[in-house]
């Protein structure tokens, strides 16, 4: 099978891009076999079969199903793909690396040490900790303290850790076996929850939360309604991936091993963040080696705590985008090669996850810094559709809708450079970040294909999904506060403190969670931005569906 690999920036000259398949034909490879043999004697005949020598030695070789993927990811074993069929094609020569070789090595190695200086931190604060005592000796896990690490902490953030990993669990279930209720069911528990709590903690004189959530209601409210004349394609979209999804055991794996991940790794951001605040709290008149005998300040804590907040956003970024990475590789191989019932490259998701982990580990750390920011911005830009200038609007509409263009104008340069789609085209072809999300988006604007991104809601459904979840554990937290009253917060100091890090953590897990979701969603945009025949050709019944929700697309893929 020959593939093209044309790198020209203009899509104009480059028409099919990157596209994996030049032919249907499956690659040839040489078979090693002995050929049958007939022995006869008298009425007696013995028959030796031919016999495959290539299968023999290749399951000596440790290599029964056409190898590793060279990328240390690919080849032996599956996802449920395909037969032990010695000709079978892999994911390598399915999706050929751009170049073999590693890229953004500098963002890797900066990731790396900030990994490095994270681990470091927290075993030196959390070490101090158990002992005791501060670096100088004085004892710090006293009942005197203003917070501590006691049993009604453990308790509290167990509740709140468990809640938040239950309800993205049930979440995504909800997405593979209610996919056609999963907005409806989604705006509407968090508006109604949002506004819910928000009146509660108004009543109980929680000012500051109950106005937030007020508010985040009443703009989650006017979005949802803004939404409804996108459910159809939305949810034809969560149908699609929910389908894949269904045959494919290891992208639940994925998302439940990420959410393990995240949560586990919650709660360890815990423990640092009140070690650090402990270690180094400015009220105490004590010293310490890291403030060269002199009294902390407040600008320590603050310092070490803003350190740790940037770290661990980089840190469950990357994991949410490696895995995102790695079930692209699952909907690429359906998109390009499981059309009409073909057979799929073997071990897709194994390949994808293996270069993800190597070859493109730099570009995944450099997206995942700046991806999240840009989205977001792009998202509240995109909610509510821009309105056509008209005679009649007034000076407020008019100003409005400028507003709105110049903003859109903005963004869209910027999300030429940084956009989550390039996730999916570095998992098939290995490039360089920046390359690769140009490359993608220059590429679905020349289709068509980002005048659908933006009437997609399903990214925006799933962070409202998020915002539940995490509305739901900040109101654990504080009925956790009010039931057991900790020590360290009978004046509730730390009440505000607590919610936000359990509405954080709440609403990060599940976006890790349902990261297969929307990468879902991104790598079939991406794939059709690359060779939009292939979904009439190969997927005729997605084809049919989305023509009649969304007719629209015609105008994109036959332009």
């Amino acid at each position: 099978m020959s593939q093209p690999l044309a790198q020209d920036a203009d899509p104009s000259r480059n028409p099919r891009g990157e596209q994996p398949r030049a032919s249907k034909k499956k690659q040839k490879r040489a078979v090693l076999s002995m050929p049958s043999i007939n022995i006869s004697m008298g009425n007696f005949t013995l028959t030796l079969r031919k016999i495959n020598l290539s299968r023999i030695l290749s399951i000596f070789s440790g290599n029964k199903r056409n190898g590793g993927d060279g990328d240390g990811g690919g080849g032996g074993g599956g996802d449920g793909d395909g037969d032990d069929d010695p000709q079978e094609l892999t994911f390598k020569e399915g999706f050929r690396l751009y170049k073999s070789e590693y890229h953004d090595i500098w963002a890797g190695i900066l990731f790396l040490l900030t990994l490095f200086g994270f681990i470091s931190l927290s075993s030196t604060v959390i070490d101090r900790f158990e002992k005791g005592m501060d670096f100088k000796g004085h004892t710090i896990n006293d009942p005197t303290n203003t917070i501590a690490l006691d049993m009604n902490t453990f308790i509290l953030f167990s509740v709140v850790l468990s809640t938040a990993f239950t309800a993205s669990m049930a979440y995504y279930q909800i997405f593979l076996f209610f996919t056609n209720q999963l907005v409806w069911f989604t705006g509407i528990f968090n508006v109604g929850f949002g506004l819910g709590i928000g009146v509660v903690y108004m009543y109980r004189r929680q000012w500051g939360s109950g106005i937030t959530h007020v508010t985040f209601g009443g703009l989650a409210l006017v979005y949802f309604v803004s939404w409804i004349p996108r459910f159809p394609f939305t949810t034809l979209l969560l149908r699609t991936a929910a389908t894949v999804t269904r045959r494919h055991v290891a992208v639940h794996l994925v998302s439940f091993i990420g959410g393990i991940l995240a949560t586990s790794f919650a709660a360890w951001l815990f423990v640092t963040l009140v070690a650090v605040y402990i270690a180094f709290q400015p009220n105490e008149m004590r010293s310490n080696l890291l403030c060269r005998d002199q009294e902390c300040k407040a600008v320590i804590t603050i310092a070490l705590t803003s350190f740790i907040t940037f770290a661990s956003y980089w840190m469950t970024e990357w994991m949410k985008n490696t895995m995102h990475t790695a079930v692209a590789g699952v909907y690429g191989s359906w998109y390009f090669y499981g059309g009409n019932s073909n057979p799929m490259p073997s071990a897709p998701l194994r390949g994808a996850l293996g270069r993800a982990l190597t070859r493109s580990f730099g570009s995944i750390c450099l997206g995942s810094l700046f991806v999240a920011p840009v989205d977001m911005l792009r998202q509240a830009c995109t909610i509510i559709p821009r309105q056509e200038e008209t005679v009649d609007q007034n000076t407020l509409e008019e100003v409005a809708n400028r507003v709105l263009g110049v903003a859109m104008k903005f963004l869209g340069r910027i999300t030429q450079s940084f956009n989550r789609y390039a996730f999916s085209h570095v998992a098939l072809y290995g490039k360089p970040y920046s390359p690769a999300a140009k490359f993608t988006w220059q590429m679905m604007e020349h289709r068509g294909i980002d005048a659908l991104v933006n009437d997609s809601v399903v990214g925006a459904t799933i962070s409202m999904g998020s915002l539940f979840v995490g509305y739901l554990c900040a109101f654990l937290a504080y009925i956790e506060l009010g039931y057991t009253v900790p020590d360290f917060n009978r004046g509730e100091t730390f009440t505000s403190a607590v919610m936000a890090y359990a509405f954080l953590s709440g609403f990060q897990i599940c976006k890790i969670y349902m990261a297969p979701v929307t990468s879902g969603v991104d790598t079939t945009f991406m794939a059709i931005g690359l060779d939009p025949e292939i979904l009439v050709t190969q997927h005729p019944d997605l084809w049919e569906s989305l023509v009649a929700v969304y007719p629209r697309v015609q105008e994109s893929i036959h332009a």
